[in-house]
């Protein structure tokens, strides 16, 4: 394969070139299996490679290589001072491989956590939608702008007195599709198994927004409502919340 000095591409490019694009050539295997057993200094890794524009690579082991050869953090990591191609290689698929499953094990670990603060925090909060109604300009009252007003009412279930809460409720049509959402935050002390029904709280009306107007002219039993807690604050200080647990200092 030609080199490309008249092309002003860069140094990553080229080497890319050399080796990916050695795919087309013609040489014997015994020539690129002699490459893979070549020892080298791994310092002079990248030189290596981009003398190698005769050898026929799988286009994967010539991105590793490349790969290994650009980051000073993989040659430092090498096991030893000079290794063969092959042995780089290896070594480069199974740090790959280690990384790829502590990842994996990482991402599970997490999920299983927001699943059991999830499940902690659907046992300590109630919350439901009594009323739902419209407000109508009405200047006499000083509204100046229409409104939808939507009544909460909240219920502490768990067995410790909440100072706060937040979350997300959706407003779900018949056949589960999603009419509305909103999150919401509330400062309000509950003791074990008290409910409190929040003042009304106020949507600015926009027309021109199909979730308000469908908000709007929807029954409220014809909706379901979803609450989606995501931090509780209890009276002591600690919470529970859908990325850790924390206790009071």
């Amino acid at each position: 394969m030609r080199r490309m000095h008249e092309c002003r591409w860069t140094k990553d490019i080229v080497r890319a070139s050399l080796l990916g694009g050695a795919l087309v050539g013609c040489q014997s295997r015994a020539r690129d299996d002699a490459f893979l057993t070549t020892r080298v200094p791994v310092a002079r890794l990248d030189s290596v490679l981009e003398a190698a524009d005769s050898i026929r690579l799988p286009l994967a082991d010539a991105r590793v290589l490349l790969g290994v050869a650009g980051d000073v953090r993989s040659l430092i990591r090498l096991p030893h001072d000079t290794m063969t191609i092959g042995e780089i290689l290896a070594w480069a698929r199974a740090e790959r491989a280690q990384r790829e499953s502590l990842a994996a094990r990482a991402t599970a670990a997490e999920r299983a956590r927001a699943a059991e603060h999830g499940r902690q925090l659907d046992s300590l909060l109630a919350v439901t939608v009594v009323d739902k109604s419209y407000l109508p300009k009405d200047p006499d009252k000083e509204r100046y702008d229409d409104f939808i007003s939507l009544t909460f009412a909240y219920r502490n279930t768990g067995p410790k007195p909440i100072r706060a809460f937040e979350g997300d409720v959706t407003f779900l049509g018949t056949v589960g599709d999603t009419i509305y959402s909103a999150h919401l935050k509330v400062d309000q002390p509950l003791r074990p198994g008290q409910t409190w029904r929040e003042p009304g709280r106020i949507i600015k009306y926009n027309p021109f927004r199909a979730e308000h107007t469908r908000l709007r002219t929807t029954p409220l039993s014809k909706m379901t409502v979803v609450w989606r807690p995501s931090a509780v604050v209890f009276t002591d200080g600690t919470r529970v919340s859908v990325t850790a647990d924390r206790d009071a200092p």
